[in-house]
């Protein structure tokens, strides 16, 4: 009877304090997304997801018992997988701060994936100056005022950043046109490798956060700003010593990326650029990862050491109606920071560089837009020195043409 009344009293007293500071005023549910149809062929098997829609760079060479590569091997695909649909939750406020709700997922429906996706889901509360975002999101380091207008699907990979990741985001505006964005940053789906595959486990047992912090500058004109994030990961639990006894595992690796960037628009004309130097960010899916350092021959215990990689891209449109751009991008591996000895917990780490040309033309007319987009994209791949830092030597290029057409239905 007594913790009856004392939940009785705990929830009437919530309710009187939640009636005179929570207010609901004309609640408002909107709906957008869009529909989508792709064509497309490649030219070379690729590093790939959702059906081959989404690409990374070229495979290797893999050659047959006549000395002829099995992946310079062409490919057609018509897909209609990344059709899209999102929420926006408005109206509801906490005095004087305005709190929104966004949830967008898309139908990635195909004779691989098939199923619904979810993509962002996030509550924002919203004060004059200062915005706190609660929920899966971009990570920070994609920049959403300044990443590639392309018509694939990958969004300028492996030379930008793609990351949607849970966080607790905070950006207060400094001036009119000044941001300083601070964000933890927790990993589910776009996750680190390691040991046992790709896992959030190797964040989780590091216990600490993803945490990033921006400076943004904003006018009519003018998008600039610089970056830096900071990560830090366990790669096992446990190891196994020489006489097959079991030790506990606590060797964490730091690592950190900067990144800068710059947008400028003029009328139909825009212009956007962005490089960023980066440790072990394969949970972007960028090129990179770790390697182990030294290993510790009776208990198994391991040091590692992170891959250092530099992204880059370039991307130029102009026009309205009728649109003409182009994107460039280059990657760069410069090894590791100590020679590895052990294996290497990365993507791409045979990858010595990559570079794409991409340019498009697009054709819009109210909700409805039709793109068409040849991509050529370069991989060096070559052998890795563990005398040198990890650096790849002796690199020969192999490349992938892709040519896509695709179909936009916006509501």
């Amino acid at each position: 009877m007594r913790k009856l009344l004392l939940s009785f009293l705990v929830f009437t007293t919530f309710s009187a304090i939640s009636q005179n500071v929570l207010t609901e005023k004309n609640l408002n549910i909107s709906f957008s997304g869009f529909i989508k149809n792709d064509f497309l062929f490649d030219t070379r098997k690729n590093a790939e997801a959702v059906d081959g829609l989404y690409t990374l760079w070229p495979l290797a060479p893999s050659y047959d018992a006549n000395g002829e590569d099995i992946n310079a091997k062409g490919s057609v695909r018509m897909l209609n997988v990344t059709t899209r649909f999102a929420t926006r939750l408005t109206g509801l406020q906490i005095g004087n701060a305005k709190i929104v709700g966004y949830i967008e997922v898309d139908f990635s429906g195909g004779s691989v994936t098939n199923s619904l996706r979810f993509r962002h889901g996030y509550t924002t509360i919203n004060w004059p100056k200062t915005q706190i975002l609660f929920g899966r999101a971009w990570h920070p380091t994609f920049v959403e005022k300044v990443f590639p207008s392309v018509l694939n699907l990958n969004t300028g990979v492996p030379f930008q950043v793609f990351n949607r990741s849970p966080q607790l985001r905070v950006t207060h505006s400094l001036t009119k046109n000044l941001d300083v964005i601070a964000a933890a940053i927790y990993q589910t789906k776009y996750v680190s490798m390691g040991p046992v595959g790709t896992s959030a486990n190797y964040q989780r047992d590091a216990l600490a956060p993803n945490l990033h912090l921006q400076l943004q500058y904003y006018d009519e004109n003018w998008v600039v700003g610089a970056g830096y994030d900071w990560k830090m990961i366990q790669p096992r639990e446990t190891t196994t010593g020489a006489n097959g006894d079991i030790y506990i595992a606590d060797e964490k690796l730091a690592s950190s990326a900067a990144l800068a960037y710059v947008k400028y628009t003029n009328a139909k004309f825009q212009i956007k650029a962005k490089s960023m130097y980066g440790q072990n960010v394969s949970e972007s899916l960028f090129p990179g990862g770790y390697a182990v350092a030294s290993v510790n021959t009776q208990t198994g215990a391991e040091s590692y050491t992170p891959t250092n990689h530099c992204y880059n891209f370039v991307n130029v449109t102009y026009g309205e109606k009728w649109q003409v751009g182009v994107f460039a991008g280059y990657m760069k591996n410069f090894g590791t920071s100590e020679n590895p000895v052990g294996p290497f917990y990365a993507r791409g780490s045979d990858v010595a560089y990559a570079y794409r040309i991409s340019p498009q033309l697009v054709y819009k007319y109210k909700n409805f837009m039709l793109g068409f987009e040849p991509e050529i994209t370069t991989a060096a791949y070559g052998t890795i020195d563990y005398n040198d830092k990890g650096k790849v030597k002796d690199a020969e290029e192999v490349t992938n043409v892709r040519g896509l057409v695709t179909l936009f239905y916006f509501f």
